[in-house]
């Protein structure tokens, strides 16, 4: 007997078994694409940063934004010079916290790491998932995806 997949968390129209090959098509593209993040090569890539959670107690808009924003370690991926980045939060960083961690890397000139990430809010503050909060917004998905050149190296955080 085949789950609902409303109760798993899948689309209507989206049976489990194409879900799950959809997600075994998506893993192995996983390793190559992990590869690539790792070599700091010639090659051009995209990553995309949606730092979401689904917890079952309330968060504060605080503490999502404290979460959302643990992941600013990524922005070191920049220090590969074909690296660009969309970088997603419920609320807009302040400039002065991005500029501290583009400070950071070692022999790249911060303005031009800045020109290849893109940040990209909804500016929602309420509690719910970051995710959501994007699957509500189609054009910020269309921005998101916009920005990506190449969908074949690209790869979502």
């Amino acid at each position: 007997m085949n789950p609902d997949p409303a109760l798993i968390g899948l689309p209507s129209g989206v049976s489990a078994e194409r879900a799950a090959a959809q997600f075994d098509q998506l893993q192995r593209k996983l390793v190559p694409l992990w590869e690539l993040i790792e070599s700091f090569n010639q090659q051009e890539q995209t990553i995309v940063v949606v730092p979401s959670m689904s917890v079952d107690v309330t968060v504060t808009s605080l503490e999502a934004q404290g979460y959302e924003e643990r992941f600013l370690f990524l922005l070191l991926l920049l220090a590969q010079p074909r690296a660009r980045m969309i970088y997603v939060t419920s609320q807009a960083i302040h400039p002065s916290v991005i500029e501290y961690y583009l400070d950071l890397l070692s022999g790249v000139i911060p303005s031009h790491a800045m020109r290849r990430l893109t940040l990209l809010s909804p500016y929602d503050d309420s509690p719910r998932p970051l995710s959501l909060k994007l699957l509500e917004r189609p054009r910020l998905l269309e921005r998101i995806e916009a920005g990506i050149k190449d969908k074949e190296r690209a790869h979502l955080v």
